[in-house]
């Protein structure tokens, strides 16, 4: 009986972990020998911060810390967070910490010899490769021009090279220019039909953006059968002046079957034998009328006839603008120096064709 009830005692009590050297449990680390086991869950038990202690702060770090150092009682239970103490020991507000850093860690890389040498062999292998590239896009220009090859074989064999702004369309001046729209030249739709229907290579020069260029596009040649090339405002041609030249020996096609249709003369300056003027086309000033173009406008008609005769003849083009009897009687001739001063003498001995009242003296 004795024995029995010894066993079955319920006021002794058993240690959790064993009996230590001393006859006691061994004590729990960070735990103090009086405290009970399930203290170890009580998340905020050792944490008494002040209220008020954000007040004044100038980060949340700073406010953090207030709050640690403001405990009644000594941390030493073992927190949620193993590591809080430590948690805002390199918090920083230098918003240039990371790049400071960065830069350390590229000193102590460069100071490897080895490490340089590999750098500079990949710089210089760049540099060769760029001036490789750009050598051979400027051969390539040279060779090809600022169009490059043919995409195809076409059945004509005349290239026309079309102005676009106040030439075959106008889209106003910067005074008209919310109110005028894109309005193309009359006889257009059918000047470019008749270029589709002979298959000859049909090219847009203008001194714009690519933007702009696709706009036009996108009102003249909306299926994409029409146009052949475009060339717009590059550093390969355009000088960022007024005095920007459409030189047609810059594209690399034959002379004799090179025509260019333009409104200003001093963009055809060097090549006036293969270019023919055209009055200016600006729908502003037509605006008040309630028109937008003139009653006899019919240049682009007029050119179409030019093609016509240049197919049916087979002549070049600056031996059909040079013969007076051959030619449409629509086009008339000026010497260079009447349409631009200043001009050399080789070119001012020359004559410009046109067509309308422009520069009809």
């Amino acid at each position: 009986m004795y024995r029995r009830g010894k066993v079955f005692n319920l006021s002794v009590r058993w240690p959790l972990f064993g009996l230590g050297s001393s006859g006691k449990g061994a004590p729990i680390k960070g735990i103090p020998s009086g405290s009970v086991a399930n203290d170890l869950f009580k998340r905020s038990q050792y944490y008494h911060p002040s209220p008020g202690n954000y007040a004044g702060k100038s980060s949340y770090g700073e406010a953090a810390a207030g709050a640690m150092a403001s405990t009644t009682r000594p941390n030493l239970g073992i927190h949620l967070y193993a590591n809080k103490e430590n948690a805002w020991d390199t918090y920083t507000n230098d918003r240039f910490y990371g790049a400071k850093r960065l830069k350390e860690y590229w000193k102590r890389m460069m100071a490897d010899r080895g490490v340089r040498y590999y750098f500079f062999t990949v710089i210089i292998v760049m540099l060769g490769a760029t001036a490789k590239l750009w050598h051979m896009q400027q051969m390539q220009t040279l060779e090809g021009g600022l169009l490059g090859p043919k995409k195809k074989a076409y059945h004509s064999r005349l290239t026309i090279v079309l102005d676009v702004d106040e030439t075959i369309l106008s889209y106003g001046d910067k005074a008209f220019r919310l109110k005028a729209g894109l309005i193309p030249r009359p006889y257009l739709a059918e000047l470019l039909d008749y270029l589709t229907t002979i298959d000859a290579e049909v090219v847009l020069w203008s001194a714009c953006s690519d933007r702009y260029m696709r706009q036009v596009l996108g009102v003249i040649d909306p299926s994409g059968v029409r146009i052949s090339h475009y060339i717009i405002r590059n550093n390969d041609w355009f000088t960022r002046d007024h005095y920007y030249e459409k030189n047609i020996m810059w594209l690399k096609r034959s002379l004799e079957d090179t025509l260019i249709i333009e409104n200003r003369p001093l963009s055809v300056r060097n090549c006036n034998a293969n270019a023919i003027l055209l009055d200016d086309f600006i729908r502003g000033e037509y605006m008040d009328t309630g028109r937008d173009h003139p009653m006899n406008d019919h240049a682009l008609h007029t050119i179409k006839n030019v093609i016509e005769d240049l197919e049916r003849t087979g002549m070049s083009v600056p031996e059909y603008l040079q013969n007076e009897e051959v030619r449409n009687k629509e086009i008339n001739e000026i010497p260079c120096h009447l349409c631009i001063r200043q001009l050399p003498d080789e070119i001012a001995r020359g004559v410009f064709y046109f067509i309308g009242d422009k520069y009809t003296m």
